[in-house]
């Protein structure tokens, strides 16, 4: 890594440092809350909208800023203690359905470790839904530290996903954000 790129460490203190920040600028305004969940639809009022709740926390930040807006919206759709199990997206999939009776999951799953960023919306906010439904918790930091490098020409964030998700490694040790090496050059 070069010196102006920060660790993965420093990456998910600084995503969780937002959203906790967020979600105390939030947790007593229901209009701000609301306003979140509707970016989630995408149309750009709604995105505009939330600039003021949202851009105040991101400081520095003015790279993938969609990313991070939409990482806001998801956790005010779906509020949860940040950083709960420190596991990665493809482990909350993997629990929607543990039996993968339906299917659907299984799905839903393939199509999203297909899907581009800039099209990434729509799938992930089905499934974050149905992660609600089924009170399946969701890492938002490590959410959003891994879009930030999911066009990474390396695919490793999907390929990290994929393997977590039908279950390659023990949950308890292989699905850990730390335990899984990770390309040394994060630029794309």
């Amino acid at each position: 890594m070069t010196a102006t790129q920060p660790t993965k460490s420093q990456q998910l203190e600084r995503a969780e440092k937002f959203l906790v920040s967020l979600h105390q600028r939030i947790s007593k305004d229901t209009g701000a809350k609301a306003e979140l969940k509707r970016a989630l639809s995408g149309e750009e009022r709604h995105l505009r909208n939330i600039y003021h709740l949202v851009l105040p926390y991101l400081g520095e930040v003015e790279w993938q800023q969609d990313v991070w807006i939409l990482v806001a919206a998801l956790s005010a759709y779906y509020p949860q203690d940040i950083r709960p199990e420190q596991r990665n997206f493809g482990f909350s999939c993997r629990n929607i359905d543990p039996s993968n009776d339906s299917g659907g999951a299984d799905r839903r799953f393939r199509a999203l470790l297909d899907t581009s960023l800039t099209d990434i919306r729509s799938p992930l906010t089905n499934l974050v839904r149905q992660m609600k439904s089924k009170g399946v918790r969701v890492d938002y930091p490590q959410l959003l530290v891994d879009l930030l490098q999911w066009e990474h020409s390396h695919q490793y964030i999907q390929d990290r996903w994929a393997r977590t998700f039908w279950g390659a490694a023990p949950p308890d040790k292989g699905d850990l954000t730390n335990s899984t090496a990770e390309p040394s050059n994060l630029t794309n």
